[in-house]
């Protein structure tokens, strides 16, 4: 069959080739060196989600840990999905030279091509497609314990990593019973007591740790919502620019009369999402990591259409991929220098040229290195070899620093801040005993240090403790604690008074 699709696999191989090209050119994001933070520090579970992407992160560093190296899961996960699009359509009848086309028009896709860093969205994406397709299999075929057990390892896996997954398991429940009836009783069964073991470890973490991914993605996450034309407006666009134009126009053209089993299922799953999302891009912003978890039943869609459809959707996609190829050189090849008057030119220097920013750390003393931002903290942690660490922030994102550091340690110490924008002196007066703030240059970016004298703890907990313990740490009465590392150190002697 590769035989037959010679010239559509020979485009494939030179995207896959611009993919590693731009991978090693594109700078560690905010996001990639957080999630190395977490395997650095390996626990049960993290604040903002579930722990797997950062376990497996700690995995690959017994091998290489580059983040380079760590980007390799995202391409290899691409290739996952497009089989199980392949194995899906094939399970449902649709015949193989179509069901192999389907995939490699998913693999010339932009999606493809922007699947390239390593966030919990990746690890969610390959974990719900495997656990989707043993399922699948489990109710098709005469093995159906061993695919069962497969399934449920693969989506309690999905639900360690984002709690995105319960809305997949929630339409392919809905699908096995409304396909399936009475035989789906014991693949069900099997499936939800293992997938149940991953959620009672999750639930042992968050009781033990403030219920940190609770506060986080159903408290602190929502606040301040309210309702934005835009952001629905974007998630319309979203849909066609992951469909494409052409690729709808196809759908559109197409009579959706065979294979009903192959229709239910793409139907139960993807008109949860597409509600799901409608509903809460009345408030939010959708961005096309939401979308990861559906996109092999997106595309799945595909083995509707005519094949001579599918052949001109094909080179359509790669069309489109190679322009964004090229967008993406073309900014990646642009040199720092050129943006020296862009607003945002201390961040370009820090992801660019880090080991600039680096040098000048070491010129430092040995005093604590602080910043208030979590991506600037995880960044210059990772490619500094130091420990930098976020104070002074009150923003729902990023708060792994709060179980990390003690700020009762700090009290009467000396402490450095460095930022990579004017450092507000107010702050540093509310809290130090002294201070001086001086500015530097690097790399023709303007980048701030100051040095704290005399830390004072008991003020820093009334302006910032205190209102971080109110919008992350204040656990509602019906949610029974265990531990809560945040409240133990800083107020529990305080109510025991």
């Amino acid at each position: 069959m590769r035989e037959y699709y010679k010239k559509e696999v020979n485009i494939l191989i030179a995207i896959f080739l611009f993919k590693i090209v731009i991978l090693s050119l594109l700078p560690l994001t905010g996001d990639e060196a957080y999630f190395i933070k977490w395997a650095d520090n390996l626990n049960q579970g993290y604040y903002d989600h579930p722990p797997m992407v950062g376990w497996l992160i700690y995995l690959m560093s017994y091998v290489n840990d580059s983040h380079i190296f760590f980007r390799m899961f995202p391409i290899a996960t691409t290739f996952v999905v497009a089989w199980v699009i392949y194995k899906i359509a094939l399970l449902y009848k649709v015949r193989p030279s179509k069901a192999y086309y389907t995939a490699l028009v998913f693999l010339a896709s932009p999606v493809d091509l922007l699947l390239a860093l390593m966030t919990n969205d990746i690890a969610l994406l390959l974990f719900s497609s495997l656990g989707t397709m043993f399922l699948l299999y489990s109710l098709e075929k005469k093995e159906w314990f061993r695919y069962a057990l497969l399934a449920g390892i693969f989506l309690g896996a999905a639900f360690l990593s984002k709690y995105f997954a319960v809305f997949l398991m929630f339409s392919l429940l809905i699908f096995s019973f409304y396909m399936y009836k009475r035989k789906a009783t014991k693949t069900v069964v099997v499936v939800t007591l293992l997938i149940l073991l991953f959620v009672a470890q999750n639930l042992y973490f968050n009781y033990n740790s403030c219920w940190n991914n609770i506060m986080f993605n159903f408290f602190a996450r929502t606040e301040n919502n309210a309702y934005n034309y835009k952001t629905v407006l974007g998630y319309f666009g979203m849909i066609i620019y992951i469909f494409t134009p052409w690729g709808l126009y196809y759908l559109f053209k197409t009579q959706f009369t065979k294979r009903k089993p192959l229709k239910r299922l793409l139907v139960s799953i993807l008109a949860v999402a597409f509600l799901l999302f409608f509903i809460v891009s009345l408030k939010n912003k959708i961005g096309l990591h939401w979308f990861l978890l559906f996109t092999p039943y997106m595309f799945l869609l595909f083995t509707f259409v005519h094949e001579k459809s599918l052949n001109k959707l094909f080179k359509y996609n790669a069309i489109f991929t190679f322009i964004h190829i090229a967008i993406l050189m073309s900014i990646l090849l642009i040199p720092t220098s050129l943006l020296e008057n862009h607003k945002k030119y201390s961040d370009i220097v820090m992801y660019t040229q880090p080991e600039e920013v680096c040098k000048e750390l070491d010129k430092l003393s040995d005093d604590r290195i602080f910043t208030s931002s979590y991506s600037t903290a995880a960044v210059l942690s990772h490619h500094c070899n130091k420990d930098l660490t976020v104070l002074f922030s009150t923003s729902k994102y990023g708060r792994m620093d709060d179980k990390l550091l003690d700020v009762r340690t700090l009290s009467d110490k000396n402490i450095i801040f460095f930022n990579k924008k004017p450092i507000n002196e107010r702050e540093l007066k509310q809290v130090c005993g002294s201070f001086k703030v001086k500015k530097t240059e690097i790399a023709k970016a303007d980048f701030y240090i100051a040095t704290c004298k005399k830390f004072d703890y008991e003020k820093y907990k009334t302006f910032y403790l205190d209102v971080q313990k109110e919008k992350f740490y204040n656990i509602p009465d019906w949610l029974p604690v265990g531990e809560c590392y945040f409240n133990d150190r800083y107020y529990n002697d305080d109510e025991s008074k």
